[in-house]
């Protein structure tokens, strides 16, 4: 009767803490080659996975039995490992996930939760009643708003007293228009970028071009501050910035975390130079080329 005690707990353990905190289920792949993946985070799809083995007890009454106890097991190990991988994620230049839940007890308490309702994703049969569980949370939705920095507020444009009129100058020549870009293109590779939650692209001069003082941040809870990709060609077509992206080639990395990257300032006024482009930077329209 003990064993199958423990089995039913367990059983509603799992029922309880796998109702889904967002459509991962349906959308999981395993990782490209191009995907940047690191340590547990796919920071080219915004997944964050975990995985846990295990093993189908000796007092299983069945086969199935004793696969849906390893599943069980496994599922408990794999959000305990998915947890500690959440904990590891760089948020900024400054913060890591686990600075944030050691600083608030609501942050650590809500973060746990959304960790408790990750769903399984992937269960790999090793053989023996050994099975592999994966789980994961999209690393947007729930999970970046709770720790995404809030939005400073944008200053107001400044009024200026209307200038004393002046003879009009002779009429220049029309210039062409300037292209139009769909998204941005950093190519930071070979310069020891970590990825984050919430990265800035800077100028030489420090000059904020991509950070929270153009984004909006509804834009990076849906799908990310940044993409991330280990291929160019891959994140020039990635569906984030396509059809037209501009491609820019960064200088250094910068940030106690290296987090953000900087680009020449010629770059920069290339990138600003058309208040369009602006369009896309607010909607987060932006991939990190890394090693």
């Amino acid at each position: 009767m003990t064993g199958r005690t423990e089995w039913l707990g367990a059983a509603l353990l799992l029922l309880l803490g796998g109702l889904p905190t967002a459509a991962i289920g349906q959308t999981w792949t395993a990782p490209k080659p191009t995907d940047k993946v690191d340590g547990g985070v796919n920071w080219t799809t915004q997944v964050i996975y975990g995985k846990g083995v295990g093993v189908a007890p000796p007092y299983a009454v069945s086969p199935e039995h004793g696969r849906s106890l390893a599943i069980t097991a496994g599922t408990v190990l794999a959000r305990q490992e998915l947890l500690a991988i959440a904990r590891g994620v760089t948020i900024d230049s400054r913060t890591t996930v686990q600075n944030a839940m050691v600083a608030s007890a609501v942050t650590e308490a809500r973060v746990s939760g959304v960790i408790r309702g990750a769903q399984v994703v992937d269960v790999r049969d090793l053989g023996g009643g050994t099975v592999e569980v994966t789980v994961a949370i999209p690393a947007t939705g729930e999970f970046a708003d709770l720790l995404v920095p809030a939005s400073p507020p944008r200053p107001s444009p400044s009024i200026t007293p209307a200038p004393s009129p002046i003879p009009a100058p002779a009429r220049p020549p029309t210039p062409s228009p300037a292209l139009v870009y769909t998204g941005l293109v950093v190519d930071a590779r070979g310069l020891g970028i970590k990825p984050a939650m919430a990265p800035k692209v800077l100028s030489e001069a420090g000059q904020e071009l991509y950070g929270f003082s153009v984004v909006d941040r509804n834009w990076v809870i849906q799908q990310g501050m940044a993409g991330y990709s280990k291929d160019l060609p891959a994140a020039q077509a990635h569906e984030r910035v396509a059809d037209r992206p501009l491609t820019i080639k960064a200088m250094a990395a910068t940030g106690a975390n290296k987090t953000d990257v900087v680009i020449a300032n010629s770059d920069a006024q290339l990138l600003l130079g058309s208040g369009q482009n602006l369009v896309f930077l607010e909607k987060a329209r932006v991939m990190l080329v890394v090693d």
